[in-house]
């Protein structure tokens, strides 16, 4: 029998379809290949099921992996991952959160799930202490996932247990739907791309409540405590770090605009000075931001609650201030705190919301969309009252939102007429919040990246920024707007990125990648060079390439 460190040893196995229920020992030779987090989740999805099934076919395995060093002291060690084929794609999917879900889910004595199958009516699980139970959530069917959240809380008796759900739009198969977790008081971290939701609630699961008094075992704890101690200084002074404790991931919105990284009206405009009004600062100037908050072992404390009128919760972060504000060409933060909240109740990538939506005003300004479209609705840039109207008719997949619940690509080609044009995507993954105008390497990572477009997936805009990492081999600094070199350094940090997403740890951190490797070791006991983990994860992202070249994705 293995002695595990920081792993727990135990995966667990549900078949939804006939309600069994079993534990998996953790493979060591899968560890060891695949680290933990996506890599195993991608390990395991290849044994698990035919890549060619159907998004929402029973047969699709959605599966749930924290890594080692979820819930350990390592700084912002909170994080989990979540794979299946997307529905969005209809190839590879993942999506990743934060906060504390993974780390009760270790505590309740597993590394990971694998679902299968499809209940015959609603359910959720609840995860605690080694068991699971497969509960009824019939009544839970058509909430809002503060509302399941605070529900499965009060029928179990226990405010602190940690619910992962999805909304409205994730029951009735939006493609872009989100899993929510760490909901209620302070507001969701959310696995919020390529419709992981989606995937959820075509197994009619709704929800999964987790709760354990276990710890993860260190092999090592005393140097890997001293050289936590060690680093905190250093990731202290780093200057995203001073940022985020400040504003958030919104004290970048001035910066990337004057890169020319922000897009505006759907990427079409390169200035629009009214994206001042939207700023990190400007949040905070107008008193709407009240608090900080962190996740699992975090000296960040990256994301801000707000309060306006009747909203609480969670603050917009860039992506979701571009995305339903510079895109649409709206400058109201109080209406981007209000947008935020209702895709997060129910349950919907602020990201592909906003860049779908900016697709049909294109498209109707052009005169390619009509009124008959639309059911009546005239979209215009600007109107937040509309654009609040499309959200709610998304979420629950009513009239026109139905169509943009689609996502833009879909959307685009069940309309034709041209319109396809203006969905700005990449394998069906509506793109993110950076131009790749501004940074040419991101442009590469775009197409590139097994989920579509994808700006985590390497975050290669930051090395463009002019950051250097010197244990990757990164030392000069790169001309943001040139070609030139920019095929080695995308390609060496998404495989970077696929051990981050492996391990499971916040890219936020700026550890050095040859500490975290000596912190792996010191966490697990099974010793492993910064070459080791890299290997594992080019094998990571090969391994996902080869699902995606399964579907019919090519060069092309």
């Amino acid at each position: 029998m293995v002695d595990w460190f920081g792993y727990m040893g135990k995966i667990l196995e549900v078949d939804l379809t006939s309600s069994r229920v079993r534990v998996r020992d953790l493979k060591e030779e899968d560890a060891d290949m695949f680290i933990g987090g996506i890599g195993l989740a991608t390990k395991l999805i290849f044994d698990e099921m035919d890549p060619r099934v159907e998004p929402f076919s029973p047969d699709n395995v959605l599966i749930f992996m924290t890594g080692p060093l979820t819930g350990t002291m390592v700084q912002c060690s909170g994080r989990y991952v979540v794979a299946a084929k997307s529905p969005l794609t209809m190839a590879w999917g993942e999506a990743h959160a934060s906060g504390f879900w993974g780390v009760e889910l270790k505590r309740a004595g597993f590394d990971g799930i694998i679902i299968k199958g499809k209940s015959s009516n609603p359910v959720y699980l609840y995860v605690h202490d080694g068991e699971v139970e497969i509960r009824d959530a019939s009544r839970y069917w058509g909430l809002t996932t503060v509302e399941t959240d605070l529900r499965i809380k009060e029928e179990l008796g226990d405010k602190a247990v940690r619910v992962a759900a999805i909304g409205p739009a994730g029951e009735k198969l939006a493609r872009y739907a989100i899993i929510a977790s760490d909901i209620t008081p302070d507001g969701p971290r959310v696995a919020g791309r390529t419709g992981m939701g989606a995937v959820m609630g075509s197994k009619n699961l709704k929800a999964i409540a987790v709760k354990g008094s276990g710890q993860v075992k260190v092999k090592e704890p005393e140097r890997l405590r001293s050289n936590i101690n060690r680093l905190l200084p250093y990731i202290l002074s780093y200057p995203t770090t001073q940022i985020y404790s400040i504003y958030g991931t919104a004290g970048e919105v001035e910066e990337f605009y004057e890169y020319g990284d922000m897009p505006i009206k759907n990427f079409t405009v390169g200035k629009w000075d009214n994206v001042y009004n939207i700023s990190g600062r400007a949040f905070r100037e107008k008193g709407l931001v009240k608090a900080h908050r962190a996740c699992w072992a975090c000296p960040i404390h990256c994301w801000k609650y707000v309060e306006v009128n009747n909203v609480k919760g969670r603050g917009p972060e860039y992506e979701t201030i571009a995305s339903l504000g510079s895109m649409l060409m709206i400058d109201d933060p109080e209406y981007l705190i209000k947008a935020n909240d209702l895709c997060n109740k129910y349950g919907i990538d602020t990201i592909s919301t906003g860049v779908t939506i900016a697709w049909a005003m294109e498209s109707f300004e052009k005169g390619l969309l009509t009124k008959d479209d639309t059911g009546g609705l005239e979209l215009k840039w600007g109107d937040k009252e509309t654009v609040l109207k499309l959200i709610e008719m998304i979420g629950r997949r009513e009239g026109f939102g139905k169509l943009l619940g689609e996502g833009c690509r879909m959307a685009s080609r069940a309309i034709g007429r041209g319109t396809e044009k203006y969905c700005m995507h990449v394998k069906g993954t509506e793109m993110p919040m950076h131009d790749p105008r501004a940074f040419k390497g991101m442009g590469l990572q775009y197409a590139t990246s097994n989920r579509g477009a994808d700006h985590l997936q390497g975050l290669t805009f930051r090395i463009e920024q002019g950051e250097r990492i010197t244990d990757l081999k990164i030392y000069e600094r790169y001309d943001r707007v040139s070609y030139m070199g920019k095929g080695r350094i995308v390609a060496t940090m998404e495989t970077w990125h696929e051990v981050l997403e492996s391990l499971v740890i916040c890219k936020f951190i700026s550890i050095p990648p040859l500490h975290l490797a000596g912190m792996y070791t010191l966490v697990t006991g099974r010793r492993k060079t910064l070459q080791d983990l890299l290997t594992a994860g080019r094998r990571i992202f090969t391994l996902k390439r080869m699902f995606n070249v399964i579907n019919g994705i090519s060069r092309r």
